[in-house]
């Protein structure tokens, strides 16, 4: 049953990702909802199951939306590992704390999306303007929709429906 909820969050999300996002928001910016649902599902459970989501989706992101075999997979694996580690030093109960963590992540996982662009891609743009057009955008959008998704994932991991805890399986 977990995979089920999780493989069915990750559907939904590349598939707006990939269709109705991608055409809107402000200046062509969208949210990166595979990120925010990393992000939450890492701070629900632990730093290895955090970087082994954050690697399946940014693998499955890699290959759907045609970057680099391994550009977002790396970003979100990282991002994973780092949000899990923090998982037990957080108060779950308490939103603040994951819409915080999620914009600090956000903004960290622009600077290495920057960095591999330029290593990537032969175009180059400004860091300061792809901070200030791309990247605080972004940090807002994943604020608002983690504020949104999180409560409800967070009651899910309750009733133990995402992660078994020890002695479940």
């Amino acid at each position: 049953m977990p995979f089920l909820i999780i493989s069915g969050l990750f559907l939904t999300s590349f598939v707006l990702q990939g269709s109705v996002l991608a055409i809107a928001g402000p200046h062509g910016v969208h949210p990166d909802f595979i990120l925010v649902i990393v992000v939450a599902l890492a701070l629900l459970s632990d730093s290895k199951r955090g970087a082994i989501i954050g690697l399946s989706a940014g693998l499955i992101q890699d290959v759907l939306f045609g970057s680099p075999l391994g550009f977002f997979a790396f970003v979100n694996m990282l991002i994973g590992a780092l949000a899990g580690l923090l998982a037990d030093e957080i108060y779950k109960d308490f939103i603040l704390a994951p819409m915080l963590l999620v914009a600090v992540f956000t903004l960290l996982s622009e600077v290495v999306i920057f960095l591999l662009m330029q290593l990537f891609f032969t175009h180059s743009v400004p860091f300061l303007y792809y901070l200030k057009h791309v990247s605080l955008i972004k940090v807002a959008m994943h604020f608002l929709i983690i504020a949104l998704l999180y409560p409800h994932l967070h009651r899910a991991q309750k009733h133990h429906l995402l992660f078994l805890q020890a002695g479940d399986e």
